[in-house]
Order: structure tokens, then sequence, then C-alpha cells
């Protein structure tokens, strides 16, 4: 699994960018969850708005330089979507009931 920060973006006034993990099994989760609360990303950061998932946290400038100083890949936007599809294919669905 990896984690990664995109490229800031402004919105709202400010600048912002997304910290997320390749990989959004419940293990890649932990790890994402983990890896901020190492950095210092409090829980309400954290986003997984609804369709299709993309969980993520948002991230300030200073906090985009401390996930790089702690491992993080920097991001392109190609290489963010590539993070979004290697995610999403790493999600076990329930199975059916009979």
């Amino acid at each position: 699994m990896q984690i990664g920060v995109d490229e800031l973006f402004q919105a709202k006034g400010r600048w912002w960018c997304h910290l997320l993990c390749d990989d959004f099994s419940q293990q890649g989760l932990e790890q994402l969850h983990r890896f901020a609360a190492e950095i210092g990303l409090p829980r309400r950061a954290f986003h997984d708005p609804s369709g299709q998932p993309r969980p993520h946290y948002d991230c300030t400038p200073e906090m985009r330089e401390r996930a790089l100083e702690h491992g993080a890949s920097p991001l392109t936007r190609q290489q963010l979507v590539e993070y979004l599809q290697r995610g999403r294919s790493k999600i076990v669905l329930p199975a059916e009931s009979p």
C-alpha cells in the first residue's frame, strides 16, 4: 500500500490538498488513519463522500509538507486518478446472501 498527497489547489479562499492511499480495503484505510495520526492530522479531516469511493484527508500546505517528510509520495493529478482506481479495485464487496 502507498500513501500520497496531491498538488495544492485553492478552494474557499484557502490552499488544500488530499492525503490518500491506493488501497481502500479495511486494512489499507487503517494504515492511512495511522499515518494521518502520526503526522498530527485529526480524524475530523477524513472524508469519504458518498458515490464513487474516494476516502481521503483534507490537508493544509503545512500538513502536506509534514506528510512528505514522513514518506508520502507527491502525486500529480494523473497519479491521483491512478491511486483512486487502484484503491477502488481493492475493495471487497460483501457476498450476496441467498
